[in-house]
């Protein structure tokens, strides 16, 4: 059986609602802490997805493993894997294809609404989304497009949302893949906090905690749909739930 190889970069952004749905269509996945793990032959892998973390792109001298992971993007391209990268996972995939990932000039919080643009809500990734997706914010970094990628998602604060490489390498700045628990984890723990000076913060953190129930609704939907394009992409079904 044709697997999905799921690459994990940080314990507190495990597949979460990814995950939830790979379960109910009966897709079998292996979940690769990268930090820590050797990463695989991709034989018998129809497609992998990269989770988010805090680690810097930038700061490749820290993460040894940025190389193999980014060899291994590579690779999936080069043999026409379908790749989704979400959040960091996104950046290494930008990176990995020869774009620049650096710090962004704002920090990204927060449940948005992200437009298409006109070949997103033509892509498939996208198909049954109502010209935008809702998402979960929480980065402060930013990615430039690789050369010959399309621009699929964009807003007034980050230009590079999400993008298509070739036929189905696809990279993500926003989450997708957030439970309720999840944020909780995210927001309270006690080793995730924010350091003092990063206070401003705060009232971000304060204001998603009280406007959550708004949005994770239309978010959850939003994630289904897109996991089930995905899915259909990869070939690993034929039709949606």
């Amino acid at each position: 059986m044709e697997r999905v190889l799921v690459l994990q970069h940080v314990w507190e952004n495990p597949e979460g609602y990814v995950g939830a749905v790979l379960r109910m269509h009966h897709i079998a996945y292996d979940v690769v802490c990268v930090e820590t793990e050797p990463l695989p032959d991709l034989t018998n892998y129809a497609a992998i997805i990269a989770f988010g973390g805090t680690q810097h792109v930038y700061e490749d001298h820290k993460y040894g493993y940025f190389e193999q992971e980014k060899a291994l993007l590579r690779q999936a391209v080069a043999q026409d894997i379908p790749v989704l990268g979400v959040c960091l996972g996104g950046q290494l995939l930008a990176s990995a294809l020869g774009a620049e990932v650096r710090q962004h000039s704002i920090t990204e919080i927060g449940f948005f609404e992200i437009p298409f643009t006109s070949a997103g809500k033509t892509d498939p990734l996208f198909q049954g989304l109502p010209g935008y997706q809702k998402v979960f914010h929480w980065h402060e970094d930013t990615f430039d497009l690789p050369a010959g990628a399309v621009l699929l998602a964009s807003n007034e604060h980050t230009e590079n949302q999400a993008f298509r490489y070739g036929r189905h390498a696809y990279g993500l700045q926003y989450h997708i893949e957030v439970t309720p628990d999840m944020l909780d984890t995210w927001l309270h723990h006690p080793d995730l906090q924010p350091d003092e000076e990063e206070g401003h913060y705060l009232d971000t953190i304060t204001s998603i905690e009280q406007n959550q129930h708004r949005h994770f609704a239309t978010y959850q939907a939003h994630t289904w749909t897109l996991c089930e394009n995905f899915l259909m992409i990869s070939g690993l079904i034929r039709h949606k739930g």
